[in-house]
This record gives C-alpha cells, structure tokens and sequence, in this order.
C-alpha cells in the first residue's frame, strides 16, 4: 500500500470520529449534558491511557483522566475546531500529566502498585490482564518486564519520553504528534530516533538475556 494510500486511509478513518465529536460538542453548547456525558464516553479510556504512561500509577492517571475532563466541560465553548477534538484533548491531558509528572519525579515517586491493585478495572488501563493460563513464573516474568520499561521510560528526558509514548503506544502518526507538540515533524522524527536509541540501552540487559 503506498504512502498516499495509507494517509488517505487514516484521514477517511478520522473524518467521521471527528464529525461526531462536531455533533456532541455541538449539541452539549445547545444544552445537552447527555451530549457531554457521551463524549466523556468516547474518550475516556484514552485520556486515562495517556495520562497512565506518564504517571505510571492508577489512581493519579485516574485523577488526572477526570480534571482533563473538567477542564473541557469549563472551557469547551472556546474550543475554536482549528485541531481535531482528540488532538486538543490530548494537549490537556499532556500539560496535566507533565505537571504531575515533574511533581512526582522531585519526590521520587514513581510506584508501580498499579500491576497489582486489586481495585483496578481491567478495562480501564493500558496494562495487560494476568492470563490464570500462564505459569506463576511466565506472569512474574511479565510484570518485571512491564516494571523495566516504565522505569526505563521515566530515566528518558520528557521530549524523548513523550514522542515515544505517543508514537509507540498511543500509535499517533508523525503529523498528529507534531499538530500536538507544536514541532515540525523532522524534529519529531529526530527525538524519536534518539529514544529509541536510550530505550535499547537502558534494556540492553534484558535483550541480550
């Protein structure tokens, strides 16, 4: 599939995620909680997963998935559709989650009990749900890798920590993640490449085990 064929895709997949979101926002500015409710809806579960990548912990991505969606219900009458909905959603939850971030990383705070709450909804989060199929040993195996790579991401500088975030587990193409960044999209490209490179060495261990 050529490139050309691959964008007019993507933009063809877009356009009715964003013509509902013009619906819902439209319909909630004319009065309509439920309108707003729906569009929480649609989007939660994305919010909470973003947020959740740059937290590593449950209950603050939770706390931050609900603020973001304060935020928007105050200030959506300003919302001018110069972006998508999701991108500018997106440029809330990020300022949160930098925020917190920083906060958390001055305290040393980066735990991982989310792996193992039990109070955690396993459709809610991005992580996986224990397989009661696999050995004691395979999941033990798992969750020390999961617990590597969110230690690893957090020893990446922000700007190498979040294009690899939005690229690799969010799955955003380069043009979203520039729209988001405000970064041409060499630049993007440019930061990827080098977290890629500090990721291979922090797990280098782990590769060649």
């Amino acid at each position: 599939m050529s490139k050309l064929t691959e964008s007019n895709k993507e933009n063809a997949n877009a356009a009715p995620e964003e013509e509902r979101d013009a619906e819902l926002i439209a319909a909630h500015l004319a009065g309509s909680e439920e309108a707003f409710n729906r569009l929480v809806l649609r989007h939660h579960r994305m919010t909470f997963n973003l947020a959740y990548r740059f937290v590593s912990d449950y209950e603050d991505a939770n706390d931050l998935a609900q603020e973001a969606f304060i935020r928007v219900h105050k200030s959506l009458k300003r919302f001018k559709g110069t972006c998508s909905f999701k991108t500018w959603l997106y440029k809330i939850v990020l300022n949160l989650a930098r925020n917190r971030y920083r906060w958390k990383k001055r305290r040393g705070e980066f735990t991982k009990v989310s792996l193992d709450n039990p109070g955690r909804d396993p459709d809610s989060g991005p992580m996986e749900v224990p397989d009661e199929a696999l050995s004691v040993g395979t999941q033990i195996r798992r969750k020390e890798i999961q617990t590597r790579i969110e230690d690893s991401l957090n020893q990446l500088p922000t700007e190498f920590r979040e294009v690899l975030v939005l690229r690799h587990m969010e799955g955003m193409t380069y043009t979203e993640i520039s729209k988001l960044l405000g970064c041409a999209e060499g630049t993007i490209k440019s930061r990827l490449h080098r977290a890629r490179t500090e990721i291979r060495k922090l797990l280098a261990d782990m590769v060649e085990s």
